[in-house]
Parts: structure tokens; sequence; C-alpha cells
């Protein structure tokens, strides 16, 4: 299961290293990370992790291939953007969006 994932461990720590004063959520279907407003949210699958970050799909530029657009699309969390991550290297192409989100909010 993907609790046992090691990389379902680094996720949850890197929205809290941006800055100590971001809050752990747990929600009945995912975790938010939130400073004043949610940052990013984290919903974890049998297989992957999706992490509904709060930004507009315009603000991803070269989006990488774990990116969807779920501006239309209902979902739990925040955001209108998605990424699914099923291997460190795709985690890794998203910490600059979670960064950005953070900035966005008032970071």
């Amino acid at each position: 299961p993907i609790i046992n994932d090691p990389l379902f461990f680094g996720i949850p720590n890197e929205p809290q290293q941006l800055d100590s004063a971001i809050e752990e959520v747990p929600k009945k279907y995912y975790i938010a990370y939130k400073s004043s407003k949610n940052i990013v949210c984290m919903e974890a699958k049998s297989k992957n992790i999706k992490l509904f970050v709060k930004l507009k799909p315009s603000e991803v530029i070269e989006p990488p291939k774990s990116y969807r657009d779920v501006s239309k699309i209902g979902h739990y969390g925040t955001g209108e953007v998605e990424f699914t991550i099923s291997i460190p290297e795709e985690f890794e192409e998203t910490k600059k969006y979670i960064e950005l989100a953070y900035n966005k909010v008032g970071g």
C-alpha cells in the first residue's frame, strides 16, 4: 500500500519546509496544508498520491506529465491544478508549483 511507500512520507513534509507556520489539517478524504488559506491538498490513493495545488492552470508553465487541469472537474480539496505522483521524480517536478502557490497565498 501507498502508506508504507517512502514517497508518501516525503510529500507531507514538503509544504511545512517552506514555512513552519504552515498547518497540516486532516480532512475526511484528504490532508490540507494551509497558512492563511489552503496551499495544497493531498489525497493518498492505492497506487499514487494526488496533489491539488491552489493555482490556476494558466500559472503552470511547461506542465510536467503528472499535471492535469481540474478547473471544470469536481474534486476534494482546493485549487484547479492536480499532480498525480507515482514516483519521487514526479514529486520533484511539482515542488516549484507548491512553492508558487505558497507565495501567492501570502507566504
